[in-house]
């Protein structure tokens, strides 16, 4: 468990279109063998420190013959932002992938932030 010792909790959510490849084919849907999508995130405000970021499928366009084969995670989850990480491997066809993501972590007390 991760405690936050904060009055100021700050939650922070949007949506990315990950790829949308049903116009135009790439290696997520023509691909075989291992594959891998990127998208940094920035908050629209920063944390305090770096905060816990949860992932959902929002959107998800594959191909209903080979098993669906989908990894999806956050690194480099800074005070920032986050990068976002969609693997897929072996036949899996996906053509287009929405992701929901929400982050929660500290927020300075805006009556401590002097601007001086």
């Amino acid at each position: 468990m991760r405690r936050i010792d904060t009055n100021w909790l700050g939650v922070a959510d949007g949506f990315v279109t990950l790829f949308d490849h049903w116009q135009e084919p790439s290696e997520m849907w023509e691909g075989v063998g291992e594959r891998q999508v990127r998208a940094v995130v920035t908050f629209e405000r920063p944390f305090t420190a770096p905060p816990s970021v949860t992932l959902s499928t929002n959107l998800i366009d594959a191909h209903s013959g080979p098993y669906l084969r989908l990894n999806l995670r956050a690194e480099d989850v800074a005070e920032s932002g986050f990068t976002l990480i969609a693997d897929t491997w072996d036949d899996t066809r996906i053509a287009r992938l929405g992701v929901r993501w929400q982050a929660l972590g500290p927020l300075t007390d805006p009556d401590e932030v002097w601007d001086v």
